[in-house]
């Protein structure tokens, strides 16, 4: 089903709403396409996972992809969340093969293909893939394990009428309340008890799901959540903006509407 001019105005509100949130925590966003940042980034954070999906030295990482960079009043980057947007007739046929984290190479770095335990939803057509989320330390318990999720969700519905968002979590992170009550995700469920190639070691991995309808329903509730409340009302002054041609390939993540100077905040810029 095709996003109605509501559904637009909704996500335009929330995409205004979070960006305002980052900035009343000084924060600068940037929306990025150079993923050697990104892995450079986390490489210098120490603990954090590079993921192969993002990594530009194994993948080929261009329309379809972008991330998010926060940089604090130093011009320190603090935070990022990677995407990547896949148009697929089975999203778990990329996992089960490689092709997720490995893309061409799939084939050489994994020659023999997963046993997944399948979510009974189908996840097919454009499918988001989310990952490479961090926080600094000291900038953690504000909000932005919530407001990077939920803001990159809304870019690529609002651009690309993504039809389902996904990410894969581990034991661990899979057992908190992380994945739904701070990313959003209605349904986490295990798909791997197996030698899973991107960490070089037999793991428990959980793929975590949610549709289009949930997501728009997500941003509905967000000014009731518990813990970091996001208002969407008035934020446009009751406009509803009209829906643009979406094209059906994934492509850039070029977002004019948020990429706007606020007077004595910081900036919004895309690279």
């Amino acid at each position: 089903m095709a996003l109605t001019n509501a559904d637009f105005g909704l996500l335009q509100q929330s995409i205004e709403a979070i960006g305002e949130r980052i900035a009343a925590l000084h924060l600068s966003l940037v929306i990025e396409r150079d993923f050697k940042r990104l892995k450079d980034f986390l490489r210098a954070a120490g603990g954090a996972f590079i993921y192969p999906t993002f990594d530009p030295d194994l993948n080929d990482l261009n329309r379809d992809s972008f991330w998010l960079r926060l940089i604090d009043a130093d011009g320190v980057t603090v935070a990022s969340h990677a995407e990547r947007v896949f148009a697929t007739a089975d999203f778990c046929d990329l996992i089960e093969s490689g092709e997720l984290w490995f893309g061409v190479n799939a084939q050489r770095r994994m020659p023999q293909r997963l046993r997944l335990m399948r979510p009974q939803t189908a996840i097919a057509g454009m499918v988001g893939h989310a990952g490479s989320l961090w926080v600094e330390p000291r900038h953690r318990g504000l909000g932005l394990s919530l407001y990077l999720p939920y803001l990159s969700r809304s870019l690529c519905l609002r651009n690309l009428g993504t039809d389902f968002h996904t990410g894969l979590v581990f034991k661990s992170l899979a057992g908190s309340r992380v994945p739904t009550a701070y990313y959003g995700y209605p349904h986490v469920q295990m798909i791997i008890r197996d030698h899973f190639a991107p960490t070089k070691r037999d793991e428990e991995v959980y793929i975590c799901h949610i549709s289009r309808e949930e997501s728009l329903a997500k941003l509905r509730a967000l000014a009731g959540h518990a813990e970091f409340p996001v208002p969407l009302d008035g934020v446009l002054k009751g406009q509803v903006l009209e829906l643009p041609h979406l094209d059906t390939r994934p492509q850039h993540v070029d977002s004019p509407a948020i990429v706007r100077q606020r007077e004595n905040e910081p900036a919004v810029a895309v690279r």
